[in-house]
């Protein structure tokens, strides 16, 4: 459940889902996977996606998962599958804007699924800000700190941005998280901003004899950059593999398993 609606798990037809209550009630997210659908379908890809079903009004999606922990979430293999269901949002013109871990279930066969397009817009969207907070770019912050959250611009960088944070915040010991969780419950943009530098630049969250220096080089400085092209780097592809990049990197420096 989250600030806007609760789900509870029900058996529709002999199928368990997942029913969502919501204030928004919205079909977006339905009409967002069926996209998808197509898209794959054309494109001759078979990767796993969430169902959604609406009936009655109510929105319903399957499978039913269990929201993934911190030390899953620095698994190559679900991020690796969490990657793909993104690309394709994105190739049929959706920023999510909602990554965080909170956005991403575990099923029983083990497969991570990334949930909740409902806050999604297109690329190059500027306007109110309804996505995550603690896993933000940092454009993202500035603007919302600037603006109060009215004009907020959207690129689709922004979510792959938002991958590497959660990966990189899933890390940090629980006391500094929550000063962080603080900072975002408050939408405080600009602490955030420093306060998560400081963790993320931190030796503490790398595991031992690792290089501090090489690290920020080969992580840090490279999502700072990305930060910085944002609103030029619009081939998924591309973003896809510069994400990746920084995952091998994070697998080499033990962050990522």
């Amino acid at each position: 459940s989250g600030a806007n609606a609760m789900v509870y798990r029900i058996l529709y037809n002999n199928i368990e889902y997942a029913m969502k209550i919501s204030n928004k009630m919205s079909r977006k997210e339905y009409d967002i996977v069926q996209q998808m659908k197509v898209y794959m379908n054309i494109s001759d890809l078979d990767y796993n996606t969430i169902e959604i079903d609406v009936q009655e009004g109510f929105v319903l999606s399957n499978p039913v998962g269990t929201m993934i922990k911190n030390n899953d979430i620095c698994k190559k293999k679900y991020i690796i599958q969490i990657l793909k269901q993104l690309a394709i949002g994105q190739k049929i013109g959706y920023v999510h804007r909602d990554i965080r871990i909170n956005n991403i279930i575990l099923d029983r066969n083990d497969y991570a699924y990334l949930i909740d397009w409902n806050s999604s817009t297109f690329n190059g969207f500027k306007g109110e800000y309804e996505g995550a907070f603690i896993t933000a770019s940092t454009p993202v912050l500035k603007q919302y700190s600037s603006s109060n959250g009215k004009q907020v611009s959207t690129y689709y960088a922004d979510d792959w941005i938002s991958i590497i944070y959660m990966i990189l915040l899933s890390r940090c010991s629980k006391d500094k998280k929550k000063a962080s969780q603080i900072h975002a419950g408050d939408s405080m943009a600009y602490e955030l901003i420093y306060d998560r530098r400081e963790i993320l630049e931190d030796k503490a969250i790398l595991p031992n004899e690792t290089d501090l220096s090489n690290y920020k080089k080969e992580v840090i400085d490279c999502l700072y950059e990305i930060e910085l092209e944002r609103e030029n780097l619009t081939n998924i592809d591309d973003l896809h593999k510069r994400c990746m990049k920084l995952i091998e990197a994070m697998l080499k420096f033990g962050l990522v398993s």
